[in-house]
């Protein structure tokens, strides 16, 4: 080789070497398990070439994920940590879920959750326990007859639940809601996910910056989906009545947080999907609580610890005429030149902070969760020592809400939407509820409706630990044709939508997974 040829190749090694790697900046808004994945999924694909810059940015002070878990002590003085809402994730299901805390290396166990099952007499006002179910501890071991029901009764009871069960559960497995929704279409090869992204950002990138045309939120709405209700399912496969209403509807109360009507209004694909995938499954609860998720999806950012912005909120996001956004904080600080934006938080703060999604997501409806941990034994008072278990379902007919008390420990309680039995327990302050845990928000006009009716604490005010309050979106047809819509735009000008909601399925931790992934697949495909 010639001295003038070395000369050269020695040149370019140099210059190759001082390269620097394309800086692509992403601000994520909303420290929830969807914005806490996108976060970690971009900086694991972090290469040589291209480095993502990820900054998050949540108004509470803590990371949202975890924001609400507290600390409390049993009757035995351990110490024990209560993750707010409680966060299990069945198998057969939450399939991302599971895959994706293996992958972080977290342990997770089957609670093996027991059941019993009230309702409040709608005269009387008293409440009764119609039913126990022992789960996978065993239906002879934890379920059984409850106290106060004859044998007789019981077997009448026993035989007709096992009879309307089994047709329910032959249905959900053979014969599937009308309109092809199901949770399972969400499940697509990143091959074609990529590709889906990549045409996208060809057709709308147009010439008006380097990272795609602004979304002008002019176009029509995009066709409506096709979807048979859980009510309109029932009536077609003519389901009890009876056990929709004392089993089926009261558990997903619990599951989604929300009142009978809602629930019945729901895709029924939402809840037989998931019957059919988790029949038989365990139920799973992380080893160290919801801390352990966040402390390994925070350990990937670990060299970007200055870019976890909490306590700022954000006020406004802002188009550079580069196609770069500038964040902008209630406090006035700006943080600029970021390439992407993914809004991970409710319907209501992202119609706030980007107008052209205010149409689609108008007619999203969400209701406000109400839920409490407590030291106050008397929650149960309703019930027979005898019958308590793990979790603990007391329905009211009237207004159609399920009370779900999960007994932690012994002497810990974790209650999520608290109904009144129209008693006050001695020594109990009288003050009352502001609002009630199923007041809608319109995110047309964004604010919150309260309802005239205020509720009486039923609870021991001094022995609550936390009480927490978090909105909640419900599964309407209508969020159906919002999904599908916001679909059609999304990564419009590089803004992004990732939410528990942002799925076609149950409002849920897999949602978040679900909506990280293909936001983060999105993203990566554009680089």
């Amino acid at each position: 080789m010639s001295k003038g040829t070395e000369e050269d190749s020695k040149s370019s090694i140099s210059e190759s070497e001082s390269l620097e790697p394309t800086t692509i900046r992403v601000a994520i808004l909303g420290t929830g398990l969807a914005g806490l994945a996108t976060a970690y999924k971009l900086s694991k694909a972090s290469t040589e070439a291209i480095r993502y810059e990820v900054h998050l940015f949540d108004e509470r002070t803590s990371i949202g994920f975890d924001a609400s878990s507290v600390k409390a002590v049993d009757k035995s003085g351990n110490p024990v940590r209560v993750d707010v809402p409680m966060r299990s994730f069945a198998g057969g299901y939450y399939r991302r879920a599971i895959s994706f805390y293996k992958s972080l290396g977290l342990e997770f166990y089957d609670a093996k959750f027991s059941y019993s099952f009230s309702e409040l007499d709608t005269t009387s006002r008293s409440a009764k326990t119609y039913f126990l179910h022992g789960g996978r501890k065993g239906t002879f071991s934890e379920g059984g007859k409850p106290v106060e029901m004859t044998w007789l009764a019981y077997l009448f009871s026993l035989i007709a639940v096992a009879f309307t069960f089994v047709y329910f559960t032959l249905v959900a497995n053979y014969a599937r809601p009308r309109g092809g929704l199901s949770f399972e279409n969400e499940y697509c090869s990143k091959s074609a996910e990529h590709k889906r992204w990549c045409e996208d950002i060809e057709k709308h990138a147009g010439g008006e910056g380097p990272y795609g045309a602004l979304d002008t939120g002019n176009e029509g709405p995009a066709p409506s989906v096709a979807v048979e209700t859980l009510e309109q399912y029932a009536r077609r496969w003519n389901l009890s009545k009876t056990f929709m209403r004392r089993f089926v509807v009261p558990l997903f109360c619990a599951v989604s947080t929300c009142d009978a009507s809602v629930v019945l209004a729901a895709p029924a694909s939402d809840i037989i999907d998931y019957k059919r995938t988790t029949f038989r499954q365990p139920h799973y609860l992380l080893r160290n609580n919801s801390i352990s998720a966040v402390s390994a999806l925070l350990a990937a950012l670990d060299s970007q610890k200055d870019q976890v912005h909490l306590g700022q909120s954000v006020s406004a996001m802002l188009c550079e005429p580069t196609g770069q956004w500038t964040i902008r904080t209630a406090g006035g600080t700006d943080y600029s030149n970021f390439n992407h934006v993914v809004m991970a938080m409710a319907p209501r703060r992202i119609c706030q902070l980007y107008t052209p999604l205010e149409k689609i997501l108008a007619s999203v409806q969400a209701c406000m969760v109400r839920v409490l941990v407590h030291t106050d034994d008397r929650v149960l008072d309703y019930m027979r020592a005898e019958d308590v278990r793990d979790l603990n379902l007391l329905t009211d007919p009237l207004s159609g809400r399920t009370e779900a008390t999960h007994v932690l420990k012994p002497g810990v309680y974790q209650t999520t939407s608290p109904l009144s039995l129209g008693n006050l327990y001695p020594g109990v302050s009288k003050g009352l509820e502001k609002g009630n845990n199923d007041a809608k928000i319109d995110h047309k006009v964004h604010t919150e409706t309260q309802n005239a009716q205020s509720t009486p604490i039923r609870i021991d005010t001094s022995k609550i630990l936390s009480e927490s309050t978090f909105e909640r979106v419900v599964r309407t047809p209508s969020l159906v044709d919002a999904v599908e819509e916001l679909r059609t735009r999304q990564g419009r000008g590089n803004v992004w939508v990732a939410a528990s909601w942002m799925w076609q399925g149950l409002v849920l931790l897999e949602g978040c997974l679900t909506s990280a992934e293909s936001v983060s697949d999105g993203i990566l495909a554009r680089a």
